[in-house]
């Protein structure tokens, strides 16, 4: 299942004003063992993110 409408279109708005869109620099499970995800580490749509620190 891919990104929401409303998820895509946040991430444009974002992009279009030059802000960071990449989520591994802020996800709980950027490091290798625990990230599976191929497109790490420049994923902008992931189903397992959680944002570190919470």
């Amino acid at each position: 299942m891919g990104p929401s409408f409303w998820f895509r279109a946040k991430r444009r708005i974002k992009k279009m004003l030059g802000k960071n869109i990449i989520l591994c620099d802020s996800c709980k499970w950027d490091w290798r063992g625990a990230c599976h995800n191929p497109e790490r580490p420049n994923a902008t749509w992931c189903s397992d993110y959680e944002k570190r620190g919470t």
